[in-house]
């Protein structure tokens, strides 16, 4: 049995060929000896996330850049390798492949037929596993096509199949929506491409106090203005992809500051009071997890263009993700030790705030053991 002391929750964003930057970060997060006991992800991030808590065969994060590896894909000729995202633009042999007429086209709802991919997912994830009550939770999102609202499916809650991870990532005009169980879904991004919330909702009352949450974004908000058509799209993708999440809350300080303000609250309130019964009360209390969030941000220099699936693309984003998960982590190591600690101790309640770093984030004191 792993040990429960290290357990974490994950957040996987959406986003493409970008996701091998999340497969670098994750080498990182267990090579410091950290499990995820729930998985949330949605688009790429539902993927990653469904290797990881059930990978066909090895270590889970060994499994996940091996599929990664298995998801290169270039242009045959060398002098040719500049034009890779055109070349991909007419299928990836592992992913999807063009539609089967070039002058039928507006007889298919999308571009690409996607038969490729749900082979990968049977390939790398083991579905009798992942639906096996032993296994990290794991909840995949999609957005209904017809009601326009979000989906989670949960191994908690449904039996997941490669279809309902494909739906997660079915982003249109690209791909086809996915029927599950009458209703059609497309790409869980489309909604929310962040899925902390997601998480958040199905936390019982001790991982709410100690449970520590990375988040491992591949879109980040700041930008420049563009100079090229190339980096308008750039652009234009990362602010509707972009992790907007603490806009609720006015940024990353606000949110601190109102999970701070729930802590109290919590404490205040009367063990007997019926308000404590109220299931509204119940979420709100909820959102104290956002204390415990931590985020791996984008880089910008290695996250663009998510149809660029080249070898050399991939072990750069690998690479990056790695580093950017060794830099935050080790930046918190203290705040989250003190989770994991107080999760030992039968402890609750965060750090007090006492500013911020250089990025904004509010610094927490440092108490004696």
């Amino acid at each position: 049995m792993q040990d429960k002391a290290k357990n974490i929750g994950l957040v996987l964003q959406g986003g493409g060929a970008l996701g091998a930057y999340e497969a670098g970060a994750i080498r990182r997060i267990y090579e410091l000896g950290f499990r995820p006991e729930i998985l949330t992800g949605t688009s790429i991030g539902a993927l990653n996330a469904a290797v990881l808590a059930a990978p066909k065969y090895g270590e889970p994060h060994e499994t996940l850049l091996e599929m990664w590896e298995y998801l290169g894909h270039e242009h045959p000729f060398p002098l040719f390798q500049q034009y890779n995202t055109a070349y991909t633009s007419l299928g990836h042999p592992r992913f999807f492949r063009l539609n089967n007429t070039l002058f039928g086209m507006s007889r298919h709802n999308s571009i690409y037929d996607i038969s490729p991919a749900l082979d990968t997912m049977r390939r790398f994830i083991d579905f009798d596993r992942l639906n096996d009550a032993g296994t990290a939770t794991v909840v995949v999102t999609a957005t209904n096509v017809v009601s326009g609202e979000i989906e989670r499916f949960s191994n908690r809650t449904h039996t997941l199949t490669p279809e309902h991870i494909m739906a997660s990532g079915a982003l249109p005009p690209s791909f086809p929506p996915i029927e599950i169980d009458g209703e059609h879904y497309w790409d869980g991004g489309i909604y929310d491409n962040t899925p902390i919330q997601s998480l958040i909702r199905i936390l019982d009352e001790h991982e709410v106090e100690h449970l520590p949450i990375f988040v491992v974004e591949l879109f980040g908000a700041l930008g420049d203005v563009p100079k090229d058509l190339g980096q308008s799209m750039d652009r234009m993708t990362e602010l509707v992809y972009e992790d907007k999440f603490w806009k609720a809350f006015e940024g990353h300080e606000g949110a601190y500051g109102f999970a701070e303000m729930l802590w109290e609250l919590e404490q205040s309130v009367p063990e007997n009071a019926e308000v404590r019964n109220n299931p509204a009360f119940d979420a709100l209390m909820r959102l104290r997890a956002v204390s415990h969030i931590f985020t791996i941000p984008a880089e910008r220099a290695a996250l663009r263009n998510v149809i660029d699936f080249s070898p050399t693309t991939i072990r750069s984003r690998i690479e990056s993700g790695y580093d950017a998960a060794n830099y935050t982590l080790g930046k918190e190591a203290f705040r989250i030790n003190y989770i994991l600690h107080n999760r030992l101790n039968g402890e609750a309640g965060p750090l007090p705030v006492t500013g911020n770093d250089a990025s904004g984030t509010p610094q927490r004191a440092q108490k004696a053991s």
